[in-house]
């Protein structure tokens, strides 16, 4: 569910401590930082550039476009009209939500399903719901743009994946404004572009660790149920997922990123198929950040 992102959504204000320390090292190229409330939850970016507030409004701009395609919040979505498509045949879809779509069902085979936009069903209904869930069961046409839904009743939601998206395309939007480095805090997912002036990485303190986490052009994302315990579904069985533990991955891609910490978390384990970074840290209510020294 894209407004309710909460198994990733972690405190805002200690992860502005990293673009905030940076700033203190005087760097003489154009700096701006500014939060906004998006799909459903705090983003702020720091960037620098030649023009770095046109570039975040930008950002933020882009981000806001994708929230109304993807939104289950908003009627007018294209993404509730693809799912009230369902079992009525192909969906013609725009190339925006197509390739949304498209790199949602590639993420949910590379976890071997443990991620998987087909979940909403099960969330909204129990594990009765089972049988409309299953990433395989949605068909795509790249000839003609077109994705089916292939059962009455079945439906997609970006819930896992839709903030790491949105942040991958906003990175794109600063760097075509010449960003020379960005920090992105979207409700607890962070995307590190380049590094601090006076530092090698952003470092990042993760919810009940003591060992930063060094980055530099990667995203870190958490997923874990302390603020709405038991809300993260299993797509296998269809019911809760309760650990007494978050579940991070680092990964270069933010959309990668996102929906490898729903399946790190509904797994309980790093599969040998992860290619990033992951950890398992107690649960904690903070996260903090700061550049590296």
């Amino acid at each position: 569910m894209l407004k309710l992102s909460l198994n990733k959504t972690l405190p805002l204000a200690a992860l502005l401590l990293a673009g905030r320390a940076a700033a203190a090292s005087g760097a003489a190229e154009p700096r701006v930082e500014r939060v906004r409330w998006l799909m459903g939850t705090f983003c702020s970016i720091e960037a620098w550039g030649p023009d770095p507030a046109a570039a975040v409004d930008s950002a933020f701009d882009e981000i806001d476009r994708w929230d109304r395609i993807l939104s289950l919040y908003k009627p007018e979505s294209e993404l509730n009209d693809l799912n009230a498509s369902a079992g009525r045949g192909p969906f013609h879809a725009s190339a925006d939500l197509y390739a949304a779509v498209e790199a949602a069902l590639r993420m949910a085979e590379r976890t071997g399903g443990a991620f998987d936009p087909t979940v909403l069903p099960v969330i909204r209904s129990g594990p009765a719901a089972l049988p409309l869930v299953g990433w395989k069961k949605v068909r795509l046409d790249p000839a003609a743009r077109a994705i089916e839904l292939t059962g009455k009743g079945m439906a997609l939601d970006f819930g896992g994946i839709g903030k790491g998206w949105a942040l991958d395309r906003a990175a794109g939007v600063l760097a075509a404004r010449g960003t020379t480095r960005a920090f992105l805090n979207f409700g607890g997912q962070i995307l590190a572009i380049g590094k601090p002036e006076d530092a090698d990485a952003w470092t990042v303190v993760l919810p009940g660790s003591k060992e930063p986490l060094h980055v530099r052009d990667e995203s870190v994302s958490t997923s874990g149920d302390e603020q709405r315990p038991g809300h993260i579904v299993s797509p296998f069985d269809g019911r809760p997922v309760r650990r007494a533990v978050n579940a991070t991955a680092v990964l270069a891609s933010a959309t990668e990123a996102d929906a490898w910490s729903t399946a790190l978390y509904v797994l309980g384990k790093t599969p040998p198929s992860f290619p990033g970074r992951s950890y398992f840290e107690a649960s904690s209510p903070s996260i903090k950040g700061s550049p590296e020294k």
